[in-house]
């Protein structure tokens, strides 16, 4: 008898449902985030940073796309800045991230799963909510239309399910994988209303849908791109992204020719330069 009852536990525990911990503002690879429930911004910005101006930067040889997650094209330098993901991660602690279109974050001890809740105040840059919808259409899309990166790099996930209360839930093939719900959160949301009818598949050089901190501005491919702040971007006052995104427009000017560029630098033409050679 004691054999069977020990048996039986030992069924009951593998086939038992993991139980969720509460719901959390942020998510640690190991321990517990740095910043409590309560922080209003990050401790390396400045929250009150003055907004305005222009960040002038190099681009090199040429664009011809404006959507950076298919394989077709070269797309433009800093295009993934329309968008938001799920967590935003912090630069000054390793493994962790803090809800960014996700108000919270829920995970099991094993972390065989995640559910992300996305934020009510959450929208795109035409003024339309951002969804639990969106965030399975953009892992679907992503996946079978993107490049073949993401399939890749999300092939843990087994599936995707939109809950009640604009909730989404990310099932693993695998449990104690601890970096996984922090891998689904890096994944950038595209918006199923814009993309519905259209060809992801396609270059193009149509000035895209996000709801991130900046909107496309003057496109000439080849040439020269522009991002401009989104003046009412409802997520400015989230404590992830608070004091940052300040510079009113960004553009980057494309050079064929690296000494070219070099001088240019050098002129005056743009503000930074990451220098490779020692």
């Amino acid at each position: 008898m004691r054999i069977i009852a020990a048996l039986l536990l030992g069924l009951l525990a593998v086939t038992a449902p993991a139980k969720a911990q509460e719901a959390t503002h942020a998510l640690a690879m190991h321990g517990a985030p740095k910043y409590p429930a309560t922080f209003t911004h990050f401790d390396y910005v400045n929250p009150d940073a003055p907004k305005g101006g222009t960040l002038k930067l190099a681009g090199h040889d040429t664009f011809d796309c404006t959507n950076p997650f298919i394989v077709k094209g070269v797309s433009a330098d800093g295009a993934s800045i329309i968008y938001d993901t799920l967590l935003e991660s912090s630069t000054d602690e390793a493994f962790t991230a803090y809800g960014g279109l996700a108000a919270d974050v829920e995970t099991p001890e094993d972390r065989s799963w995640v559910i992300f809740t996305i934020r009510p105040e959450a929208q795109w840059n035409d003024g339309k909510p951002v969804t639990a919808e969106d965030v399975k259409f953009s892992f679907e899309t992503l996946t079978t239309k993107g490049s073949p990166q993401f399939k890749a790099y999300y092939a843990n996930v087994k599936s995707v399910e939109v809950l009640p209360g604009n909730r989404v839930k990310f099932t693993f093939d695998m449990a104690n994988n601890r970096e996984l719900p922090l891998i689904v959160g890096q994944l950038a949301i595209i918006p199923k209303h814009f993309w519905e009818g259209k060809d992801f598949e396609k270059t193009t050089v149509e000035p895209l849908l996000g709801s991130g901190p900046y909107k496309f501005g003057t496109i000439a491919p080849g040439r020269s791109i522009e991002y401009v702040r989104v003046k009412d971007w409802w997520g400015e006052k989230i404590p992830a992204f608070k004091g940052r995104y300040n510079f009113d427009r960004i553009v980057y000017d494309y050079y064929k020719d690296q000494n070219v560029s070099m001088e240019a630098f050098f002129a005056g033409q743009f503000d930074y330069r990451l220098e490779y050679v020692a």
